[in-house]
C-alpha cells in the first residue's frame, strides 16, 4: 500500500511540473504575440508573473532568457539562458537561443561557439546550421560558410534564401557556375528572386 501511495505522489508531482511548464510555455507565446502587435500593456501582463518566479528550474530560467531579450535586456537574457543550460546541458535550444542573443551583440565567436553546441546535441538542427553560416559569412570564412548553408539545404531543399546566401559566395569566391546555379534554384523556388537575380545571373555571365 505504500509502495502504491508513493507512486502516486511521484506521478502526481511530475503532472504538476508539467503542466506549470505548459502554463509558462502558454503565456510566453501570448505576450510574444502582444509584443510584436504593439499591445505593450498585455505582453506586460502576461510575462511579468513569469519574470517573478524564482529561476531554479529550467522552464522558468529558458523563458525569462527568452523575455529578456525581446524587451532588448541582453544581458539578463545571457544569464538566463546560462541558467537554462546549467540546468538542462542535453537540451540544445537554449544554446541556439543564447547564440542569437551572442549575434546582437555582436559576439560572433561566441555564437558560433554556441550554434556548434546546439548542433552536437541536435544533428539536423537547420536554423543553428544557418545562424552559424551567416556567422561564418560575416568573418568572411567563405569555405565554412558554404558548408553550413549546404547542410542547410540538404536538410531542407527549398530554401530558398539557403540558395541565396550560398550563390553570393560563390560568387564572391569566383565560382560563377555554382553562383548561377545556386541563383537560378532560388528562383525556382520563390520566384520573389526572379527580377534581382535574373540581372545578377546575366551580369556574371556576361563575357567582357
Amino acid at each position: 500500500m505504500k509502495t502504491i501511495i508513493l507512486t502516486a505522489v511521484f506521478f502526481s508531482l511530475i503532472s504538476l511540473s508539467f503542466s506549470k511548464a505548459q502554463s509558462i510555455k502558454t503565456e510566453y507565446e501570448a505576450g510574444k504575440k502582444a509584443f510584436y502587435s504593439d499591445n505593450f500593456d498585455e505582453a506586460n501582463k502576461r510575462f511579468n508573473p513569469i519574470l517573478q518566479m524564482e529561476s531554479d528550474e529550467f522552464e522558468v530560467c529558458f523563458y525569462k532568457g527568452l523575455i529578456y531579450e525581446i524587451y532588448f535586456d541582453y544581458d539578463r537574457s545571457l544569464s538566463m539562458l546560462t541558467c537554462a543550460i546549467d540546468l538542462k546541458p542535453e537540451a540544445s535550444e537554449p544554446y541556439f537561443r543564447r547564440g542569437v542573443v551572442y549575434d546582437k551583440k555582436d559576439m560572433y565567436k561566441e555564437a558560433i561557439n554556441d550554434y556548434t553546441k546546439a548542433i552536437k546535441l541536435n544533428k539536423k538542427y537547420k536554423d543553428a546550421y544557418f545562424n552559424r553560416a551567416t556567422d561564418y559569412q560575416d568573418l568572411k570564412d567563405y569555405e565554412k560558410a558554404i558548408k553550413d548553408y549546404s547542410k542547410v539545404i540538404k536538410i531542407d531543399p527549398k530554401d530558398d534564401i539557403a540558395y541565396y546566401n550560398r550563390g553570393l559566395l560563390y560568387k564572391d569566391t569566383g565560382n560563377v557556375q555554382k553562383a548561377t546555379e545556386d541563383f537560378r534554384k532560388a528562383i525556382e523556388i520563390d520566384k520573389i528572386w526572379k527580377n534581382e537575380l535574373t540581372k545578377l545571373i546575366e551580369s556574371m555571365n556576361t563575357v567582357k
